[in-house]
């Protein structure tokens, strides 16, 4: 059973995984056709937003935001990515992401209003749609769709470009891209299918490719995390998913750290009296178990959020981010 907290669990799982411009990168270039995505430089693929939560938009599209910049130009962020997942059909997908590109300029001006101006230009969007239902997507609309037609009256209507990548259609022998990739896009097809404690020794296998990459602890968390919103998968199956990248004694003291097994606890019962603290206060146990004492900055910046979904999308950073460096950056 999903808590009632967690509503959509895999909002989570992907911002966690995909906040990561690397990986981010490795899903434009392997599931999207198109010669838009040739033209972007990946290398300065920078995620804009990780883990704001908008109350007055959640609804809308918008789990993940990044900037980069045509190959054309120097220019930084005159591009921005647009990402979203979806478990479900949703004829006005384009509406909604109209209004989040609206809400990202919106931003945009006031950015530029703080240094004393006004925008020239607004960067392009490109929105991006990853489907994991178990049925096919079909058509995906554009606002040309949605808006009436008048013939009298020439141009498109809004023709930003959307894309659509159905994991419905692919089969999990046929994922591409980096390791950790590979490992969301089945956990995914297997969540919707019902299917994921069966398979879940399967998709941590996947990690054993990157085991050495210092990123993958933060990995393992996020799929285990996940796996214990949807189906029951006891203790031993955790420390032998993270025994697949860490020595032995690692891979319990991981699994059964005080930090993650209350994360993992929490979630699963579902008890939110007091949760909001907590999970701060985890989050900065954890930060300073790995790097040591954390500066006031961060403390602060932890402590000023106070939606639940945003700490656990915080809480996955905190293992991993590199630094604490990085850890800051992703807080602004």
């Amino acid at each position: 059973m999903i808590n009632p907290e967690l509503a959509h669990p895999h909002d989570l799982l992907t911002r966690s995984i995909l906040v990561d411009p690397e990986l981010m990168g490795s899903l434009l270039e392997n599931y999207i056709e198109s010669g838009v995505v040739s033209l972007l430089d990946l290398a300065k693929l920078r995620c804009e937003s990780p883990v704001n939560v908008d109350k007055n938009l959640k609804e809308t599209i918008g789990d993940l935001r990044f900037s980069t910049v045509s190959k054309q130009t120097g220019r930084q962020s005159n591009v921005f990515v647009f990402f979203e997942h979806q478990s479900t059909y949703d004829e006005l997908m384009s509406f909604r992401a109209l209004e989040q590109i609206v809400k990202a300029y919106r931003e945009f001006i006031d950015a530029a209003r703080r240094i004393g101006g006004l925008p020239k230009s607004f960067p392009y969007p490109i929105v991006v749609i990853l489907y994991h239902g178990n049925r096919p997507w079909g058509k995906l609309k554009r606002m040309r769709d949605l808006v009436e037609s008048i013939s009298e009256i020439a141009g498109d209507i809004l023709g930003f470009p959307m894309f659509l990548i159905d994991l419905s259609l692919i089969p999990p022998e046929e994922l591409k891209g980096h390791p950790a990739l590979q490992a969301l896009l089945e956990t995914l097809q297997l969540g919707s299918m019902g299917k994921l404690e069966s398979g879940f020794d399967r998709v941590t296998d996947r990690l054993t490719a990157v085991r050495n990459d210092p990123r993958a602890p933060g990995w393992m968390q996020a799929l285990v995390r996940y796996t214990m919103s949807l189906c029951e998968i006891g203790t031993q199956a955790i420390i032998k998913a993270f025994s697949k990248i860490l020595d032995e004694k690692e891979a319990e003291k991981m699994a059964m750290s005080t930090a993650q097994r209350l994360m993992l606890e929490g979630e699963v019962k579902g008890k939110a009296e007091g949760k909001i603290e907590g999970k701060k206060e985890i989050i900065l146990r954890f930060l300073e178990g790995r790097f040591g004492k954390v500066p006031q900055s961060i403390n602060d910046a932890v402590n000023a959020y106070s939606d639940p979904i945003a700490l656990d999308s915080l809480a996955v950073l905190a293992g991993s981010y590199k630094s604490l460096d990085e850890f800051r950056d992703a807080l602004r």
